[in-house]
């Protein structure tokens, strides 16, 4: 009974055996499937493949709108514009799968900043060639180059792996006359590598590096593994499933990152701003902060007061006049107020807290005024200088026209109103001290013919009538190429 019930069996699975080998042949035959095992690529692939790269999206770093605050910040703290370029950010270590520089992700970083940071390229090849071909280039020089280099890449510092099996078989042990196999695994995996950017700031004109002016910062690539398998056999015929995932962070887009925040961070120590405040989560510079506060505590008092006065116009504090000198007892009584405000000790103290409190779009706006305020009144005074010099060469030349014509007290009268107008001027002071002194050598000779002349002789009154005021000018006129030049109007002829 029992050989019966084993012989039934086996048909059976011979049945099923050759279904399943018919059912596999028709669909490989089919296109399919064919297409499928040959990897064959699709025309509609291809349209899909064309569809996503036609989506060219921008690409944006972490840091980017922490650039763009340090460069709000700039013009917050009334920094002045600057000119910047880069020596070549070069690889300088062994590792060949790093490009060979990173300059052009640093220029990319300083134009982020905005106006107040102008980078200048250094390309010499570029500029000579354009001044062989018969370019006219004016090359404007930076004030600071940037330089540096990619110093560290130690790769797997850290690497982990996991890794699971299991196996089950099935036999004539447990009562069973077929072979069955059965088995699954589990593998995980994970590793570290660091990678390290040097920049340095250097001034052009000394080429000479500036103490404490640098950054060094690392960043870690981080790489994961996972998979899992399964398989089942059965008399030796089966199949198996792996599947794998790896992932590890891009080392160019981990160059980025390190390029916008050393340029931030090597920027901000130049200018001496609070740049770490553009970076969220980022610790003050505690050696910055130090360095000021002794700083400031070795300026006189004078200069203590006109930091004070600065900062606190970027506040926005009433009662501080910006534009006068020195400090008034009014505005000394708002450095006091304020020190109690911010429970400051000492002025060293107040200023710091000012330093780092600065509020940003406020100060922008107050200074944007200030100095629109500042070019009307240049403006005005510039309006009122025209005014007074196109006056004061008409009298000018109204008092040469007398001189010549020898009318000397009304041409020093005219020169008098002309030395008014422009005081720092020598040339009227100069024709008023000639024409005195021609007027002074007159009265004297008139006063010594008449002393000396015979009042009763009438042929004696002749020679009294000879120095007459009108001929008086007939010698200075014979030298008028002594008399200075007009510096406003180049074409008087004296």
């Amino acid at each position: 009974m029992s050989g019966k019930i084993i012989e039934s069996s086996k048909n059976f699975l011979a049945a099923c055996t050759l279904v399943t080998g018919i059912s596999a042949a028709l669909l490989l035959c089919s296109c399919s499937v064919v297409d499928w095992f040959s990897g064959h690529v699709s025309d509609e692939e291809v349209k899909d493949m064309d569809k996503d790269l036609g989506k060219a999206t921008q690409k944006q770093s972490i840091y980017d709108e922490s650039l763009k605050k340090f460069g709000l910040m700039l013009e917050a703290y009334n920094i002045p514009q600057i000119r910047v370029q880069s020596k070549m950010i070069k690889n300088e270590t062994a590792e060949k799968d790093l490009p060979d520089s990173v300059s052009g992700m640093l220029s990319s970083a300083v134009n982020k900043i905005g106006s107040t940071v102008i980078y200048v390229p250094y390309d010499p090849n570029y500029v000579i060639n354009e001044t062989t071909t018969g370019g006219d280039i004016k090359r404007a020089l930076p004030k600071v180059v940037i330089a540096g280099g990619i110093t560290e890449f130690d790769k797997e510092l850290i690497e982990k792996k996991r890794e699971l099996k299991s196996k089950a078989n099935v036999g004539d042990n447990f009562g069973s006359n077929y072979q069955y196999d059965g088995g699954a695994g589990y593998k995980a995996g994970s590793g570290i590598s660091r990678m390290t950017l040097d920049l340095q700031l250097m001034e052009y004109q000394t080429q000479t590096y500036l103490s404490g002016v640098q950054t060094i910062n690392s960043i870690n690539l981080r790489k994961t593994e996972l998979g899992w398998s399964v398989g089942f056999f059965f008399e030796g015929n089966g199949f198996t499933f792996d599947y794998s995932l790896n992932k590890k962070q891009g080392k160019y887009q981990a160059l980025r990152l390190l390029v916008d925040l050393s340029v931030l961070e090597v920027l901000g120590k130049y200018f001496d701003v609070p740049y770490w405040q553009c970076v969220e989560g980022a610790p003050p510079d505690a050696r910055m902060l130090a360095r000021l506060k002794e700083e400031f505590e070795a300026l006189n008092q004078a200069q203590q007061y006109a930091y004070l006065k600065e900062f606190l116009f970027f506040h926005g504090t009433p009662g501080i006049d910006r534009s006068a000198p020195g400090i008034s007892d009014k505005e000394l009584a708002v450095v006091k107020e304020r020190m109690k405000y911010f429970n400051c000790p000492d002025y060293a103290s107040l200023f710091l807290k000012l330093w780092e409190t600065v509020p940003l779009e406020e100060s922008r706006k107050r200074i944007r005024q200030y100095q629109k305020e500042q070019n009307d009144v240049v403006q005005k005074s510039q309006e009122d200088t025209g005014k007074k010099i196109a006056q004061y060469n008409s009298l000018i030349e109204q008092a040469d026209n007398l001189y010549k014509q020898g009318g000397l007290p009304q041409a020093r009268e005219l020169y008098r109103q002309a030395s008014l107008l422009l005081p720092d001027q020598p040339d009227p002071k100069d024709m008023i001290n000639r024409i005195d002194a021609q007027l002074a050598g007159t009265q004297n000779q008139a006063q010594s013919q008449t002393q000396t002349a015979a009042p009763a002789a009438p042929a004696q009154q002749e020679p009294a009538a000879a120095p007459k005021p009108e001929a008086a000018p007939q010698k200075p006129a014979a030298a008028k190429k002594e008399a200075p030049l007009n510096p406003f109007k180049k074409d008087t002829e004296w």
